[in-house]
């Protein structure tokens, strides 16, 4: 037999109401703690703070490992790509000649 599924959609969706079901029925809240706006102020701060402390930690480590994978190779230094000839024709001034054409077919129209 294989390793048991996914519980089916409507069992989930069954829990979910249980649980929220139980938490509707508590509205008598009078030996629940209060949470000041204070409090809240600072959990969210702190939060911010510690979630930028871990994204400076990551930067830092990830820079050591790249320098640490650097100098382990040996530092290889590309040599400059040798100079190619341009597939572009360079412009020779103005030629007025070239629209002399066009400008005496509109003539004829």
């Amino acid at each position: 037999m294989g390793p048991p599924g996914p519980p089916p959609l409507h069992t989930l969706l069954g829990l979910a109401w249980a649980l929220l079901g139980s938490v509707n029925a508590q509205r008598d809240c009078t030996g629940c703690p209060q949470l000041s706006g204070g409090l809240i102020a600072g959990l969210v701060i702190g939060d911010l703070l510690l979630t930028l402390l871990i994204a400076l930690a990551v930067y830092c480590l990830a820079g050591k490992i790249h320098q640490h994978w650097g100098s382990a190779q040996g530092e290889v230094k590309m040599s400059p790509a040798p100079e190619t000839e341009s597939p572009y024709q360079e412009l020779q001034g103005q030629r007025l000649d070239i629209y002399n054409d066009l400008k005496k077919s509109r003539a004829n129209y």
